[in-house]
């Protein structure tokens, strides 16, 4: 879906004169509010839009636009038709040049190795959002195209975070991306450059439950913070197989 620029800086600067007092508005409320502003200001500058992108017989437009939503909001039908999706597209076979990623295995292995090539440029950069909403809706078509999957690319929203262990998409259910792994003593994580510490929670250790408990990780750890991981033998984009998931302890990552 496509706008004009001076759209999208006008829903921005919609958004920028957005202030809510913390002890009025709760935080999931100010972002609904920040939203709402968002898709009012795009409606308005909608009908002066004089050339939107056509995709087929349809013209792009926010009443045909795809929508994205919060992983709580699915149904459980919804949730494993995603997760069916992906476990589809991790045993579809790589489509990646040999030269570019040859530890690829899988379609799935594509777009990892694709983002591990292109980290260091597309962080903490202008470009980190453009980047990463194509890299998405990328993502999202092959599972469509390649999958069979109807739905969109669902998201997490980070504010539900009081409880990592009782979140539908960390709950270790059939129905979640499997839960926090085994109980593994270490020091804990460092992030942002080494700057962050990241306490060790209940988790760390191999994924013993969920529908991801069996996957394999054919490239990395790149650059791992986690005490007791090293950086992968065969370099980043080498192939590396690992069928133990290493999941970062949840509970502590985001303070919540």
């Amino acid at each position: 879906m496509r706008f004009s620029l001076a759209a999208v800086l006008n829903g921005l600067i919609g958004l920028s004169a957005l202030t809510v007092a913390a002890t009025e508005v709760s935080e999931t409320g100010a972002l609904d509010d920040a939203n709402n502003q968002a898709i009012q200001a795009l409606q308005g500058q909608e009908g002066g839009v004089s050339s939107l992108s056509v995709h087929g017989s349809k013209r792009c437009s926010l009443g045909t636009a795809s929508i994205r939503r919060n992983w709580r909001a699915l149904s459980k039908k919804e949730r494993k038709a995603y997760i069916d999706a992906v476990l589809c597209i991790m045993n579809k076979p790589s489509k990646a040049d040999p030269s570019f990623a040859p530890g690829a295995r899988s379609r799935y292995d594509d777009f990892v190795a694709v983002h591990i090539n292109q980290t260091l440029s597309i962080h903490g950069t202008g470009n980190f959002l453009t980047w990463h909403r194509y890299f998405t809706w990328a993502y999202e078509s092959a599972l469509r195209d390649e999958c069979g999957y109807h739905g969109t690319q669902p998201y997490w929203d980070w504010l539900d975070g009081s409880d990592f262990a009782s979140s539908p998409i960390f709950d270790g259910s059939e129905t979640s991306m499997s839960g926090d792994g085994a109980y593994v003593a270490h020091n804990g994580s460092l992030g942002g450059s080494n700057n962050i510490y990241l306490p060790s929670g209940n988790g760390g250790g191999c994924l013993k439950d969920g529908p991801f408990k069996d996957m394999v990780t054919n490239l990395g750890p790149v650059s791992p913070g986690m005490d007791g991981l090293t950086a992968s033998p065969t370099g980043p984009l080498g192939y590396n197989p690992d069928a133990c998931v290493v999941i970062s302890p949840l509970q502590l990552w985001t303070g919540g």
